[in-house]
């Protein structure tokens, strides 16, 4: 049987791997911002960070002896994951992050953990506990405590900027369980970080063409291309940690990163753009932590 010990081991090494993860992911909000500022067209940009991204890992899988898997199941595992990962919600936070500020523009992941648990639920994937439900409802009061009026979270006009970026949770929500559900067995996370990067490239090229917009660099200088040099950094990082991190926890306690994420990306913009935002968020962040440990302190059935 697991000790005692071992329990609480295996508890705080999963919260490390989610800080981890919320901490590499948060720092996207603000290079999605920088990028809006400086010309980039959203789905371009989403397009060219899953590329390079891609690239990169795949040459670090070769120097290895790590090879993407090439057969139907990967393929489709690659693309489908992909475009709802990266393509298309990415272009969604490219689109509102030159109206809102970065730290609000996070809020939108806070709807992915509960998206997760149901969407899991459905698909078998995960089994119905009241520990990660009460966690999840935490998270949310956390969000509720953010954005009401007193807290000064929305600049006035912005709202239908914030319900722009609404249906990435969603997305989210979905890729995190089809993370599970269509990885073929025996995939190293390497490999499926780079095939999935390169199939949300092929999913933002797709919509990229549908929409006219363009692939090349806006006026090349060092303001647009250092935004999506850190883009492909973050990526590269974090996609490996999302598929490593869900191999070991399972989709809906991996979801739980979006609640640090919020307090991640807040902090970014706290250190890069001088945000300051107001202290209800610190309780915000508190309520959700709770929630997160609570979600995680029961053994999965």
């Amino acid at each position: 049987m697991e000790t005692e010990t071992s329990r609480r081991s295996t508890l705080v090494f999963h919260v490390a791997l989610l800080l981890l993860a919320a901490l590499i992911y948060g720092a996207i909000f603000p290079v999605n911002r920088f990028a809006a500022e400086a010309g980039w067209q959203p789905l371009s940009f989403a397009f060219q960070q899953s590329l390079f991204a891609g690239l990169a890992l795949g040459i670090i899988g070769l120097v290895f002896g790590i090879r993407p898997g090439v057969t139907w199941s990967h393929l489709s595992a690659y693309v489908v994951i992909g475009g709802l990962v990266v393509g298309l919600p990415m272009g969604l936070l490219v689109a509102a992050a030159s109206h809102l500020d970065a730290s609000v523009v996070t809020l939108v992941l806070c709807l992915s953990p509960i998206v997760t648990l149901v969407i899991g639920s459905f698909l078998g994937i995960e089994r119905f506990s009241r520990n990660m439900l009460i966690g999840m409802l935490l998270g949310i009061v956390g969000i509720a405590v953010i954005v009401v009026p007193q807290s000064a979270v929305l600049r006035e006009g912005t709202w239908g900027w914030f319900l722009l970026p609404l249906g990435a949770p969603l997305m989210f929500a979905t890729a995190n369980n089809l993370a599970k559900y269509m990885r073929p067995p025996a995939t190293h996370s390497l490999a499926m970080a780079s095939g999935t990067l390169l199939g949300a490239a092929v999913v933002s090229l797709v919509v990229l063409l549908v929409f006219g917009e363009t692939m090349v660099l806006p006026p090349a200088g060092a303001a647009q291309l250092w935004p999506l040099a850190g883009a492909v950094v973050i990526n590269a990082a974090f996609y490996y940690l999302f598929f490593e991190t869900i191999r070991i926890m399972g989709p809906a306690r991996f979801s739980f990163f979006n609640y640090l994420a919020v307090a991640a990306g807040i902090v970014w913009s706290m250190v890069v753009f001088g945000e300051k935002p107001a202290s209800l968020y610190w309780l915000a962040f508190l309520i959700m932590f709770g929630g997160m440990y609570l979600a995680l302190s029961k053994k999965p059935e």
